[in-house]
């Protein structure tokens, strides 16, 4: 009572809000309710987006790698291959790395998995049998079986409840996997076996080959043969392309070239070099179409190698975030894709998952400072290799952009609620300020200066933001708490807002104190800037004339 005596401003504020002296006065509860329904439906509806956003990010991560590192040959990217790289000892680099998680090789691709139950399209991944935190995040969807591949050198494979279900496939049953291999090699074998042989069917060609010696000089104890043929043969090796070429006319060709190349320069041949370019002639001259063809239709079956592994285990994903089908053991898949050429295999990149996928840091400097240089041309890529980083957020930048518009539309949308309830407020004050009209002109008689008056209206002001605000911070908790019976109840009435059909998901909540606060601030700001308006108003006014009117 002794600091609203101190304060005519508080006390008169007080007495406005309550002229009745009831528990409540009407308009005041209306106010209140305006602003804290206001709050509470931004803090709900800001939660549960943040909650979706975290559900979502955490079911992308169980599957995605926060970095994957690879190379290009200036075009398409590349294989990692042992010779050029030791990715063993590149990936215990990473793993030493702070803030990194585990680190592990990557190998996935695509293949037709087949029971007896029928056939699907399948994605496949490569699992290291022994490194724990690569499984770490599978584990927990583990519902039967297990992940334990022991040494790695068995035909198993753990797959998915939604692959079990397609095939009919359970523990220990066989699944038969056949990779798609190449389509782009496939293709090209058909259209090629489509046309005769290029090289027969050149009769330039031929005959340039076969007559190659006709006219030959002794010279050295070898014979020179004339540079105009010579050239003629090299530039129409080179126009060939070897993708419309069967291997047997390559390797002849590449033999015949060789020869050319090396005599340009008037060298004569020798008597062992003339038996073998006329052997190599007569060998294109003498190749079986059908034979060849069937040559290349063999060499799709030897591409495309199938394997049948053993269920060992099987792994619920989440709904609407498919993972891959079937994981299999590193060494077993690059048999599958034909990278097990070298002791350790190539691999298509490296995986680096950190411990907190949202404050990297400086990870993506450290490990570029690690990558050795291989950018030296050679004779398989001429480019030489080139390394490249991608991390998880540009891989689904999309996805993230179009969360963030839908977060700062929805916010925006909503925060239209809110400044309704201000211009409501603001249009109470200005009634409230129309009936106390004469009552101001009085103090204003009395000495009350302006600054007074406007204080009456922005403790009227202050108060109810304030009280508001924690009302609506209050039932905003309430309503999230309850958030699964509310939507059963509206569910059951045919208004089920979040229905599990559309994500698979139940309703996700996110308590992030700073969203509560800056939504109850921003609440609070209006309000007390809708009071102010009409206390500026208001303390203007002519008491002289306020006296007089009626």
């Amino acid at each position: 009572m002794k600091i609203l005596r101190r304060n005519l401003s508080l006390m008169l504020a007080l007495r406005y809000l309550n002229p009745l002296r009831t528990l409540f006065s009407v308009i005041t509860l209306i106010c209140l309710v305006g602003v804290a329904l206001g709050v509470m439906v931004l803090i709900v509806v800001l939660s549960v987006m943040g909650g979706l956003q975290k559900e979502m990010e955490e079911r992308v991560l169980a599957f995605t790698p926060h970095y994957v590192i690879a190379q290009s040959d200036g075009m398409k990217r590349i294989a990692l291959s042992q010779e050029r790289t030791d990715w063993e000892q590149l990936v215990e680099q990473l793993q030493a790395m702070p803030n990194v998680a585990s680190a592990y090789p990557q190998l996935e691709g695509q293949a037709f998995a087949q029971s007896e139950a029928g056939r699907i399209m399948a994605q496949f991944a490569a699992l290291q049998p022994h490194n724990q935190a690569q499984l770490a995040p599978l584990l927990p969807m583990l519902k039967e079986g297990t992940f334990d591949f022991g040494e790695g050198f068995d035909t198993e494979c753990v797959i998915s409840r939604k692959t079990a279900t397609a095939l009919g496939l359970q523990l220990g049953d066989e699944l038969h996997l056949t990779p798609v291999g190449s389509i782009d090699e496939v293709a090209a074998i058909y259209a090629m076996i489509q046309n005769p042989l290029i090289t027969q069917s050149d009769e330039q060609f031929m005959q340039n080959i076969r007559g190659l010696f006709d006219g030959a000089t002794p010279a050295n104890g070898g014979e020179v043969v004339e540079l105009a043929k010579l050239e003629s043969i090299i530039n129409t090796i080179r126009a060939y392309d070897p993708k419309k070429m069967r291997q047997s006319e390559i390797e002849a060709c590449g033999t015949l070239y060789k020869l050319a190349v090396s005599h340009t320069g008037g060298v004569p041949f020798t008597a062992e070099e003339k038996e073998l370019w006329q052997n190599t002639a007569n060998g294109i001259a003498e190749l079986d179409r059908d034979r060849e063809d069937g040559k290349a239709v063999k060499s799709i079956n030897e591409m495309v190698m199938p394997v049948d592994l053993r269920v060992v285990g099987i792994y619920q994903a989440p709904e609407n975030m498919d993972g891959p089908n079937v994981y299999m053991p590193l060494s077993i898949a690059q048999e599958v894709v034909g990278y097990s050429n070298e002791a350790a295999g190539n691999v298509m990149g490296l995986c680096v998952r950190l411990q907190n996928a949202h404050e990297p840091g400086d990870i993506q400097q450290q490990m570029e400072s690690i990558l050795p240089d291989n950018t030296a041309s050679t004779e398989e890529l001429p480019l030489g290799a080139h390394w490249f980083i991608t991390p998880w957020t540009s891989a689904f930048e999309q996805w993230h952009k179009l969360i963030a518009n839908e977060r700062i539309m929805m916010n925006f949308v909503l925060s239209a609620i809110n400044l309704i309830a201000s211009f409501c407020i603001m249009a109470v004050m200005f009634t409230m300020s129309i009936q106390r009209k004469r009552e101001i002109a009085v103090l204003q008689a009395l000495g009350a200066t302006p600054g007074k008056i406007m204080g009456i209206f922005a403790w009227q002001g202050v108060i109810i933001g304030l009280a508001g605000s924690i009302l609506g911070i209050m039932l905003a908790l309430l309503v999230l708490y309850y958030r699964f019976e509310i939507q059963a109840a509206l569910a059951s009435i045919g208004m089920d807002p979040f229905p599990m059909e559309a994500h698979g998901i139940t309703i996700p909540a996110e308590y992030d104190p700073v969203t509560f606060g800056k939504q109850a601030l921003m609440a609070f700001i209006m309000v007390v800037i809708a009071s102010i308006v009409p206390a500026f108003i208001v303390s203007r006014q002519d008491p002289a004339k306020a006296l007089r009117s009626n």
